[in-house]
């Protein structure tokens, strides 16, 4: 209560202000007299019509909403403002100029603070229109304000998280101010904001779900390292698996595919994250996108129509630079579909400016990866770059024209014949001494050293010592630091692999390794030192995962990936399929994941039988697996969701038997309590004791299924 009365009165004092702040008009719009709109000569021409058309009327309605005297002319007057902001930002080539002037003057009217009140103090119709129009005019300045001296009334209205009718709008503004500050995100997560965005992540409007995604991804990538871990302790990564499980949405998938990569990218976490198993789904999704159609997608929404600012594509170029490869991957499809749409707004200028250009380019020539290559190449072409060849990965191997092409690409020509004339192939390239580039190669300017070292020591970070790495010591230097692969080949060169590091001393890798930063050595040989005495854990056979999940893909998707975090949140291991199997081993690793789970829990979605039906030969996926956990004495239990239980006689003598277990109704309005059920399944008896008079019994499932 207290600090809402606190809310309440900076809101009070803000209000206060609004005359006094509405002196700061901005630059392009400058009020004439009586009202009407005049624009500074300083902006484009199609801007300036844009807002000499549209700021005369936006004034209007500002004024006759702060002006009504009735709920219906405010709602009015809202609906009108959030028209035009809504067309502004459809406007193809200059929405974005267009429509942040709007907001700017929206805020510097006393509109935002309109806002602010209304979600506090208004009935619910009209709170859910002024959230609707909050949500469309948070451009960065307005965050900041809402920041001062409207967080709480977001945070208030957060907790009112099972009114669907705001939930559309709340989930949009917390997607905003996730990317506000990291002081803005930590105070969201200690109040509550996070946990109204995971609570939703169970829902199934897709409106709500596409916020919860953008606000998880906006949380992981601006708010820092500190609050990552408050992400992982709160169960985010689990929860973003329904997200990038998802089959309806393709924008939800990339937003939750992002939000976890952005994730593993942080050390502290990455184990915490790869146990989630959600960063598994990001390789194959992507692998199945076609960028420049996704980008239509786009431009045909008038949410992303404008593409994202330099300043959040600036936050992509470290994925670029990562040594995960889903980071690599994700982070060169955003900016593929970004690419086509600034190719359009003859924007491409911005790629150069964030520094994405040569991070795309050093894909090009050493990802491992042909996904994310081609993807990098794309960019690349759409931005009007030159596309670099890809190296040759195995270095130790190259010969002297190998070495030729690789100056030439990093733009050393002048020195190729130098090199040539010295032989110089894979194995003295890097092993190369700074006294030997300038005495033997003659290059004499220590800058221009530099510059060809630091290409150097990216071609050791990247290349492949397969050939002469019998004990994968590269990955494992990559595993202390991704930078310190540089470091393999002067190791190996000295007879140096993992099972002798720790008996080197400091000095051997100073002198003889030319290991010359000091920091670098004591992590190294604390890292062999710690593997050396760390105690050994033995590879042995397992006892299966405790659950199976059985779904057919096209209407079960969604319930079998929240089962799969609830239990898992639960305690148990879980398996789905996640279509990143082998196509060659498919079956064999599908019956075998039955085999071992000790429960097999099978989702009835609409219809989910139905190819059952005519499969005599079992042929199907889901019949398969029914045949499989029956044959093998599984412990099943059917949940159901808008399932209609069939007639024994159209399903096939070997599944039929699956008709006799206890089945539980799924309930997405409680899905705590169905887990609970569910749970006593797993754990208690079989569910095939129909004797104990389950009142979610097969006879029950079906007269319920009627009502």
């Amino acid at each position: 209560m207290l600090a809402l009365l606190l809310s309440l009165h900076t809101l009070g004092r803000s209000l206060a202000m609004a005359s006094s702040e509405r002196l700061a008009v901005p630059g392009c719009a400058s009020r004439a007299g009586g009202g009407s709109g005049g624009v500074s000569p300083g902006v484009g021409t199609e801007v300036r019509e844009a807002l000499e058309r549209v700021l005369p009327v936006l004034r209007r309605a500002i004024g006759h909403a702060t002006r009504a005297d009735t709920a219906q002319g405010l709602r009015a007057a809202l609906s009108e403002v959030f028209r035009l902001v809504e067309e502004a930002w459809g406007m193809p080539a200059v929405g974005r100029d267009v429509a942040k002037v709007l907001c700017d003057v929206i805020r510097l009217e006393g509109g935002l603070d309109l806002l602010l009140n209304l979600l506090y103090t208004a009935e619910l119709e009209t709170k859910c229109q002024a959230g609707k129009l909050l949500e469309q005019i948070l451009v960065a300045e307005n965050r900041d304000r809402i920041a001062r001296i409207g967080l709480g009334v977001i945070l208030n209205l957060a907790k009112e998280r099972d009114i669907p009718q705001l939930a559309q709008s709340v989930s949009g503004i917390l997607e905003h101010m996730f990317k506000h500050t990291e002081e803005t995100c930590f105070q969201l997560i200690s109040d509550g904001g996070l946990d109204t965005i995971l609570y939703w992540c169970r829902w199934t409007d897709p409106a709500v779900l596409r916020h919860c995604a953008m606000a998880l991804a906006n949380c992981a990538m601006y708010g820092g390292q500190a609050n990552q871990r408050l992400m992982i302790e709160k169960k985010a990564a689990e929860w973003l698996f329904p997200l990038a499980f998802s089959k309806d949405d393709e924008l939800i998938r990339l937003h939750a595919c992002l939000a976890i990569t952005v994730l593993a990218t942080n050390k502290e976490i990455e184990k915490e994250v790869e146990r989630s198993g959600t960063l598994a789904l990001v390789e194959p999704f992507i692998a199945s996108l076609d960028p420049e159609q996704f980008a239509c997608q786009m431009l045909g929404s008038s949410d992303n129509i404008q593409g994202r600012t330099a300043q959040d594509l600036q936050r992509l170029v470290p994925l670029l630079d990562s040594s995960r490869l889903e980071a690599q991957c994700i982070a060169a499809f955003y900016l593929c579909t970004e690419a086509a749409i600034k190719a359009r707004q003859k924007k491409t200028q911005i790629f150069s400016e964030i520094g994405a250009t040569q991070s795309l380019k050093r894909i090009v020539c050493y990802s491992t990866s042909s996904t994310t290559s081609s993807l990098a190449k794309k960019v690349l072409r759409l931005i009007g770059e030159e596309v670099p060849r890809r190296i040759l990965p195995t270095v130790p191997n190259w010969k002297s024209c190998e070495v030729q092409t690789w100056l030439q690409q990093i733009g050393f020509n002048k020195y190729c014949q130098r090199f040539l004339d010295h032989q110089v192939d894979g194995d003295i390239l890097l092993r190369l001494t700074e006294e030997e580039l300038q005495k033997d190669l003659g290059m004499d300017s220590s800058i221009t050293r530099k510059r060809f070292f630091r290409e150097l020591t990216e071609l050791k970070t990247f290349a492949n010592y397969s050939t002469c790495d019998r004990s994968n010591l590269a990955d494992w230097l990559g595993g202390i630091e991704p930078k310190f692969r540089q470091y393999t080949y002067n190791l190996l060169t000295c007879g140096i692999d993992r099972n002798f590091l720790h008996r080197v001393t400091e000095q051997q890798l100073q002198e003889d390794c030319h290991i010359h930063t000091g920091f670098h050595r004591v992590r190294i040989l604390t890292a062999a030192r710690e593997t050396l005495h760390s105690p050994i854990t033995l590879q042995t056979t397992t006892n299966g995962t405790d659950v199976f999940i059985s779904y057919r893909r096209s209407t079960g998707s969604q319930l079998a990936s929240l089962l799969k975090v609830h239990l898992q949140l639960h305690g148990f291991s879980v398996f789905i399929d996640v279509e990143k199997l082998e196509a060659g081993k498919f079956e064999d690793k599908l019956i075998q994941s039955v085999l071992s789970a000790r429960n097999f829990v099978l989702v009835l979605s609409a219809n989910a039988l139905d190819k059952c039906m005519e499969d005599p030969e079992c042929k199907d996926w889901v019949h398969k697996e029914i045949v499989t956990a029956l044959n093998s004495g599984k412990n099943i239990v059917p949940v159901t969701d808008h399932f209609e239980w069939p007639d024994p006689e159209t399903l096939p003598k070997d599944m039929r038997a699956v008709l006799k277990f206890n089945g539980i109704m799924w309930s997405h309005e409680y899905q705590e309590a169905t887990i609970d059920k569910i749970i006593r399944f797993l754990q208690g008896r079989s569910s095939r004791d129909s004797s104990a008079g389950s009142e979610n019994g097969l006879d029950c499932l079906h007269s319920l299924g009627q009502s």
